[in-house]
């Protein structure tokens, strides 16, 4: 076992079984794939409020969701919050933004981070939006 597994292994309590997708998550997913699959919506853009738990600050996540929004040509912003979540707005064609959550999860899979999306809401998209960044 290497170094980094040995750390993330304490660090996790050993435990290396995959995290499972919340009920929040699987809804949106669910509802991503359909706009995606769909010729009348694949390309429009939609924009949700997502809410994560667990281990979401001090782990590089509002850098993480940054980079990989910004590749798949997303807009949005990132926040930590004083109870310890992250908030997030994100906006983009519905297969971005699956492309975007699968890339999340599989970023810190290896390290064995756990979170959770408690809470996905659809808004109304923003037509002037510049990039996504992070917000302080």
């Amino acid at each position: 076992m290497g170094f980094f597994d040995t750390f993330f292994s304490s660090v996790t309590g050993g435990s290396r079984e995959p995290q499972k997708p919340s009920n929040v998550e699987l809804e949106l997913r669910r509802r991503l794939t359909v706009l995606a699959s769909d010729e009348a919506t694949q390309n429009a853009p939609q924009r949700y409020f997502l809410r994560w738990e667990g281990q979401v600050q001090g782990v590089g996540f509002r850098f993480t969701n940054t980079n990989l929004a910004q590749a798949r040509a997303l807009t949005g912003w990132v926040r930590n919050m004083e109870d310890g979540s992250v908030e997030m707005e994100v906006q983009g064609a519905p297969a971005n933004i699956l492309s975007h959550l699968e890339a999340l999860h599989a970023s810190y899979k290896r390290m064995g981070i756990r979170f959770r999306l408690v809470d996905a809401q659809a808004r109304a998209t923003l037509a002037d939006e510049d990039g996504f960044n992070p917000r302080y």
